[in-house]
């Protein structure tokens, strides 16, 4: 059975997919981190969040 090559206009699809797929679970887990911390500790959050606004404006 001979082999089958990957196409070269396949490839730069194939490194869209991952790097997209990959940036997606990074902003998933980025949402469940912060979700979790802001369960856990309301107070140093909201702190922080404070401050963050008060040196953005």
């Amino acid at each position: 059975m001979p082999k089958k090559r990957i196409s070269e206009k396949a490839i730069p699809i194939l490194f869209d997919v991952i790097v997209c797929g990959g940036f997606a679970a990074f902003l998933v887990a980025t949402y469940i981190a912060w979700k979790t911390l802001v369960e856990r500790f309301p107070g140093p959050v909201n702190k922080l969040l404070g401050f963050w606004q008060s040196f953005i404006v």
